[in-house]
């Protein structure tokens, strides 16, 4: 008799001690930090709340330190300059190269998002896009190589 209840008594504790473990390891994931705007490749997910697909090549953005940013339009690759002030954002002097593309949708997106962001957000390796009415316009993920 005792030792059934040493049994269910060690059963119980191995239960707790596990979802304790478990529910640290989903804290961990909600707290991870933000990951910085600058020096992080960001590839894109969704342009006005529409999936981004790949056809030639992976949608992304990457600022620099010095207020420059590059990335690819989906085909073709721009370069431009960015101011940042606090979660304010503006793209200015942005071009492109001018290859013929099967996708010019993701390209042309893109181009309106740059043309249309003015703030945008970071929570943990998420960034949004918000226009001037606060609406998010794009989003994107970090992307470790």
């Amino acid at each position: 008799m005792i030792k059934n209840i040493n049994l269910l008594v060690l059963g119980f504790l191995s239960l707790f001690f596990v979802a304790c473990s478990s529910n640290t390891n989903v804290q961990k994931e909600q707290l991870k930090p933000n990951v910085s705007l600058t020096n992080t490749y960001w590839k894109a997910i969704s342009f006005f709340d529409k999936e981004v697909k790949v056809f030639r090549k992976e949608a992304h953005i990457k600022f620099q330190k010095d207020g420059r940013v590059i990335g690819n339009l989906g085909c073709n690759n721009f370069f431009g300059q960015f101011t940042q002030n606090n979660e304010n954002i503006e793209f200015s002097k942005v071009a492109s190269t001018k290859m013929m593309c099967p996708n010019i949708k993701t390209e042309d997106a893109f181009a309106k998002v740059l043309s249309s962001a003015k703030t945008f957000k970071i929570k943990g390796e998420s960034m949004s896009f918000f226009d001037k009415e606060n609406k998010e316009i794009a989003s994107f993920k970090a992307v470790y190589f």
